[in-house]
């Protein structure tokens, strides 16, 4: 008789388990079919798990039918008495799952930064396709990886491989809308590609999202230059000299675009600064006589 107990009490700490188990596969990202070949598999290996799981519990609760029948003949007091051990087992059981997650997801995050840095070290030596299968590792293990999703589409920008940088890019926007260096390297991605409308409209967004970045606003004053809108530019680049007001690569750029909008008094300004931060900067000599014409 007793044996008979501990095996429904078993069965139900099972049945409790199993229902653990699909409350957490529920919150696994699926990922969407447009994304890369190499997500997608991804994607293919954990639904092939998560299917065997399923038919694992669905046999189970096939078996739990013939267990819970005579269930209806023990005494309300045993019942009571059994239920309080299940739960008393299924808050140790919580325990342990939640401890044991908690030191697999710590030992998952230090070994991925691991291959991150290593990945970023293959991309200074130019071992891009080193890099790549370092990022895809990340990726295998951990499919919700937005770091890896940008390093990778960053390195697929890096070699102008566009079509897939933009895969990867706009599959990392359905992670995360709120990034703005991802909108920024779609416009790099847009610009790159000829199609300076859109790649000004993701570098407005970008700012949107994080108006700081002066590399963005440089960008986007190139844009405008290239789209024959030189006041826009001028805009730009002044905004990122507010922000960085010593930054030579800056202060070139808006003598530079000060000279085509002709306005002198900003050009000498910008000139005076760039002369008092870079010296030995070879065109000074170059713009002092272009703003002199002004």
């Amino acid at each position: 008789m007793f044996s008979y107990i501990l095996m429904i009490i078993v069965v139900i700490c099972l049945a409790i388990i199993a229902y653990i188990a699909f409350k957490k596969l529920d919150k696994v990202s699926v990922l969407n079919y447009e994304a890369s070949k190499t997500i997608q598999q991804v994607e293919i290996k954990r639904k092939l798990l998560e299917d065997r799981l399923q038919r694992k519990f669905s046999g189970l609760g096939l078996n739990l039918k013939k267990f819970f029948k005579p269930l209806g003949a023990l005494t309300a007091n045993k019942f009571k008495i059994w239920y309080q051990k299940i739960v008393e087992l299924e808050e140790d059981y919580r325990h342990k799952i939640l401890h044991d997650s908690f030191k697999d997801k710590i030992a998952v995050q230090q070994y991925t930064n691991q291959l991150s840095v290593q990945a970023l070290t293959l991309i200074e030596q130019g071992d891009f396709q080193g890099a790549e299968k370092k990022y895809i590792e990340i990726l295998e293990l951990d499919e919700r990886n937005q770091a890896a999703y940008l390093g990778l589409g960053n390195l697929y920008l890096k070699q102008k491989n566009y079509e897939q940088a933009k895969e990867t890019l706009e599959f990392l926007l359905k992670l995360n809308q709120g990034d703005a260096s991802v909108y920024r390297s779609l416009g790099e991605i847009s610009s790159g590609k000829g199609d300076l409308k859109m790649a000004s409209e993701l570098y407005l967004k970008s700012l949107e999202l994080d108006g700081a970045d002066v590399n963005t606003h440089l960008d986007l004053a190139e844009v405008y230059l290239n789209l024959d809108e030189p006041a826009k530019a001028f805009t730009m680049v002044d905004r990122a000299s507010a922000i960085e007001p010593n930054n030579p690569k800056v202060l070139d750029f808006l003598i530079e675009v000060s000279i085509i909008v002709r306005d002198r008094e900003a050009a000498s300004k910008a000139y005076r600064l760039l002369k008092e931060v870079n010296p030995e900067n070879q065109k000074l000599a170059d713009f002092k006589e272009r703003i002199a014409k002004l």
